[in-house]
């Protein structure tokens, strides 16, 4: 049997009927092994007891030492333990506060466990061990109702679980294993990845000691040496984007930033696809307004680098000038003007619904106060989200300086041929980024049974690779539409 066999075996034994509480124990199974204390949090009835016990299940022969009692001496040599647990401690208590103060700094080897139902923050902070601890795993506080159906269906007893004793581990592999694990080589991938939480952690002051980072790393060396790997793999980190890190801030700050860290390192080829996607709508909006509206010649002004079309509109008796992009002109669709403040006019909606008049509405909400007056009062930044309805102001038309203008048409032709090598290197581009999801997505669904593997992190980065994938096909469609559209008009 290979080792990833038995510790795969192994942790089917440890987390057989306690429902979704598996990854709980095979990461403190992991911080177990590799030696490191860690909070196992979580509140009365979560199953703190359960969690704890299948973890020393996992070990063979283990000398441990249960401290539970307030008032309970610690014996004089911790060395001759391999685990300390402190159950249900109390941070509150001084002699608790002593006995945890004693274990960190005298265990020497032995792996600890301190459980309790105080928040980590309040806990770890009353106690001042927050930089000694290195993780928190955190227990639900309780189990979905399908999860719960299936416990009571199957009568599973949680409070017993066998472990067939050629599985467990020994002193000695423990010992042994832990030379291996420093072996482990961490990827470019993992690297990144840890370099960028610590980017993180320093914008935003939040303290991670040296020896934390060390710990952490060694978790991941640990989960990819169980894998049969000798590097690491972003999949190994995955448990870095749980609540492990303590205080609700610092977990919410980290586990933010960490699933962003993580999307761009796994789309790292083609990052664009994220940071500035290809606008195929805008294709085809802007094909179709070179084949389908007229060469009319109108009357513009340069506003905002682009023709516009100037409206001068009264609002509460004050005159207000929009300014409408020429390439709306003959459209069919919603947008808002231009103000000028050079933004874009929430309260104001226009469409030339495929004529060259412009139908103007307002918000109700500016009928009585003026756009002007918006602006003086410091609104503006409100106004990204209309207040009232939107009411018919009127129908404006454009002034039109010649119809079927030479100029016109030779620009439409120079914009048509420049749009037909942007469809060629548009299809070329985004055709490689599919391939390139493609690979992405089999990369990691490579991971998907791997040992200490996340699933519910495993299972979104999948669907957010997968949801790329589509919104890519959906736009090779459209740059393919496009195509169709001018091969079939010859009015070019």
């Amino acid at each position: 049997m290979t080792l990833t066999k038995r510790i795969s075996e192994l942790m089917q034994a440890i987390t057989a009927s306690i429902p979704e509480r598996e990854f709980c124990i095979q990461l403190g199974f992991l911080t177990t092994l590799v030696g490191e204390p860690f909070y196992l949090y979580g509140r009365s009835g979560s199953g703190k007891s359960l969690v704890a016990d299948r973890i020393v299940a996992a070990f063979k022969n283990l000398r441990i030492l249960n401290i539970g009692k307030r008032d309970q001496e610690l014996p004089e040599k911790l060395e001759n333990y391999d685990i300390i647990i402190f159950k249900s401690f109390n941070p509150f208590e001084e002699k608790s506060k002593a006995n945890v103060h004693i274990a960190i700094e005298d265990r020497h080897k032995s792996s600890l466990i301190i459980s309790g139902d105080i928040r980590p923050e309040v806990a770890l902070n009353r106690t001042e061990i927050t930089d000694k601890i290195t993780l928190i795993v955190a227990l639900p506080d309780s189990i979905s109702s399908d999860a719960l159906c299936n416990l009571l269906m199957t009568q599973g007893d949680t409070t017993s679980v066998h472990v067939p004793i050629g599985l467990t581990v020994t002193n000695e592999e423990k010992i042994q294993w832990n030379e291996e694990i420093k072996k482990v080589a961490l990827s470019d991938d993992t690297l990144h990845i840890i370099g960028e939480i610590a980017k993180t952690c320093d914008e935003n002051n939040i303290y991670v000691p040296i020896r934390k980072w060390i710990a952490l790393t060694n978790i991941i060396k640990a989960a990819a040496f169980f894998n049969g790997r000798s590097e690491t793999r972003i999949t190994d980190t995955f448990f870095l984007g749980t609540p492990i890190w303590g205080r609700t801030m610092t977990n919410t700050t980290i586990i933010e930033s960490y699933k962003n860290i993580v999307r761009n390192r796994i789309l790292k080829e083609i990052p664009d696809i994220i940071n500035n996607p290809y606008d195929a709508d805008d294709l085809l909006r802007r094909v179709k307004h070179i084949l389908f509206t007229s060469n009319n010649l109108y009357e513009t002004k340069m506003f905002n680098n682009e023709p516009c079309i100037l409206y001068k509109i009264n609002i509460a008796g004050e005159p207000a000038p929009l300014y409408v992009p020429l390439r709306y002109v003959e459209s069919d669709e919603d947008f808002n003007p231009l103000n000028e403040l050079k933004q874009e006019e929430k309260r104001v909606r226009c469409n030339f619904h495929g004529t060259s008049s412009c139908t103007i509405s307002i918000d109700s909400a500016i009928k009585s106060i003026g756009l002007r007056n918006t602006y003086a009062r410091g609104l503006q930044g409100q106004q990204t989200k209309p207040q009232g309805k939107f009411e018919d102001f009127g129908t404006l038309p454009t002034y039109i300086l010649m119809e079927n203008a030479p100029e016109v048409i030779e620009q439409k032709k120079a914009l048509l041929a420049d749009i037909r090598v942007e469809i060629q290197t548009a299809a070329e581009h985004e055709t490689k980024n599919l391939q390139t999801l493609r690979n992405v997505f089999n990369d990691i669904k490579a991971s998907k049974d791997d040992l200490f593997c996340h699933k519910e992190f495993f299972k979104k980065s999948q669907e957010q690779v997968t949801e790329l994938f589509e919104s890519t096909k959906t736009i090779i469609s459209k740059i393919k539409e496009a195509h169709e559209l001018i091969a079939s008009q010859n009015t070019f």
